[in-house]
């Protein structure tokens, strides 16, 4: 393992354990009945990590050779086309009855239709 996907992980799983503790502590402080402008504050707190963790993914597709940074593009460009398709039917499909999707679900699709993107790419250029 190089020193850039070392870096990586240790940046990801930082900012990932982070994000592990500031949900649940986001979804204690919002139970409190006050409606006040904290509140948007407390609920928006798990995003600092999260950012944490896209500004470690930047880090780490900038110390990637050209055929890496092209497999993780293709897989990028998979998951966001795919996501959008998936996005897209299920919101016109709601009209005939399916059940209303929370947009919460969207990164968690993103990301997993990313992975197998890139491993089809990278499997490609083998």
């Amino acid at each position: 393992m190089d020193a850039n996907a070392k870096r990586y992980l240790k940046e990801i799983g930082t900012s990932m354990a982070a994000y592990t503790v500031m949900v649940p502590v986001s979804m204690w402080l919002l139970k409190s009945p006050e409606h006040s402008l904290l509140r948007y504050l407390f609920a928006v707190l798990p995003v600092i990590p999260s950012a944490a963790a896209m500004w470690a993914a930047i880090r780490f597709f900038r110390g990637l050779d050209e055929l890496q940074r092209r497999v993780q593009f293709e897989g990028m460009a998979f998951g966001f086309l795919g996501t959008c398709l998936i996005s897209l039917n299920w919101g016109l499909l709601q009209n005939a009855g399916l059940p209303h999707a929370d947009v919460i679900w969207v990164t968690p699709v993103l990301l997993a239709l990313w992975g197998a993107g890139s491993c089809f790419a990278s499997r490609r250029y083998q």
